[in-house]
């Protein structure tokens, strides 16, 4: 066997490789969702997956830990899984992938333009010879065969543009799908998939931003840090369904109360964060004792009875952008004013001055 030979029959045998490795684990995914008797979805799967897959250790661990602990897996272990540790991996392979769909196409595209080029080409080659041949032709039979000849490359280059300008306007529609579909991955990337509301890394990179810009310009700046008062016994008291819905409360009654420039994002676990660009101090202080009124005075009903849980309520830290502070100084600022609301009582708002 050739060099040749070798390496494409090497680089036919590799996809084959993955693939029986891709069945493989699928299969012991399947027999582990089986063996835990947790719930055939798609989230089960991929934590699954990714735990038989081994590539990242924090799974395979994170799963050994909690069976350990509770000898399996609840849905809520499963979704709080899937959500620290496989969201945004499962976000890149999936950008991953469509990239990988969009550079095939485009490809595509420029093998049918190579195509139509090459065709062009054939077709002048042709008439070029027809002129050369013209002038010797001394029959009426010799010119109709070089008519002939000629509507024949004519028809034939008419059948392949025809062919090249479906493939290119099917290309461009395939590519077009491709592209939308990139951009609902990329959004979906900066989401909290429980809340629907930004996640931390969307927080991160709008606070560098808006800090950015303050500093250039003098605009005014706010941020606030905000956590669900007493969240652990909301938890342990109703489950975590029900702790969801509280956490899934307090983002869309924040979303409901700022305005389009704003933005609140899950900072982590049940801490929220709240970016007031254009915003003064006092202006911001008043919506968020709003907010918490508003949270403290909404309802979230428990499955299965008549009576909804009330009263929880939230604590904040506001702080103000102030020349010469990063991010990180703003965060500790808010950080620590969330302290002093908690330490004074919880359901409160704290900030410089107030």
């Amino acid at each position: 066997m050739d060099a040749a030979v070798a390496q494409r029959t090497e680089a036919s045998a590799a996809p084959a490789m993955g693939l029986k490795k891709v069945f493989r684990n699928a299969q012991k995914a399947f027999d582990l969702i089986q063996k835990h008797r947790t719930p055939p979805d798609p989230k089960t799967y991929a934590v699954w997956y990714a735990y038989v897959d081994g590539t990242d250790p924090r799974v395979v661990t994170r799963v050994d830990e909690t069976i350990a602990q509770t000898g399996g897996l609840s849905p809520f272990d499963i979704d709080a899984i899937f959500r620290e540790l496989l969201t945004e991996e499962t976000g890149v392979s999936a950008r991953h992938t469509i990239g990988l769909a969009i550079e095939k196409e485009i490809a595509g595209v420029l093998k049918i333009i190579e195509t139509g080029v090459q065709n062009s080409d054939d077709f002048g080659a042709s008439l070029d010879k027809a002129r050369q041949e013209l002038p010797n032709s001394v029959s009426g039979d010799d010119i109709a065969k070089l008519v002939s000849n000629l509507m024949e490359d004519n028809k034939r280059m008419a059948e392949t543009t025809r062919e090249l300008n479906q493939g290119l306007m099917d290309s461009r529609k395939q590519i077009a799908t491709l592209n939308k579909e990139l951009e609902e991955v990329q959004t979906q990337c900066l989401r909290d998939p429980l809340t629907s509301i930004s996640n931390r890394r969307a927080f991160d990179e709008r606070l560098e931003r808006e800090v950015r810009a303050a500093a250039e310009t003098g605009e005014k700046l706010c941020l606030a840090l905000a956590d669900i008062d007493h969240f652990k016994n909301v938890n342990d008291t109703y489950g975590h369904q029900i702790g969801d819905a509280v956490l899934q409360q307090f983002a869309s009654i924040v979303t409901q109360n700022i305005k389009g420039q704003d933005m609140v994002a899950r900072y982590g676990g049940e801490e929220f964060a709240i970016i007031l660009p254009e915003t003064d101090l006092f202006s911001a202080y008043n919506l968020l004792v709003k907010i918490k009124y508003n949270f403290k005075s909404s309802e979230t009903p428990i499955d299965g009875t008549l009576k909804t849980l009330k009263d929880v309520t939230a604590s904040f830290g506001l702080v103000r952008y102030e020349p010469g502070m990063t991010t990180r100084d703003m965060i500790e600022q808010a950080d620590h004013f969330l302290y002093e609301a908690k330490h004074a009582g919880r359901d409160r708002v704290k900030a410089k001055g107030f």
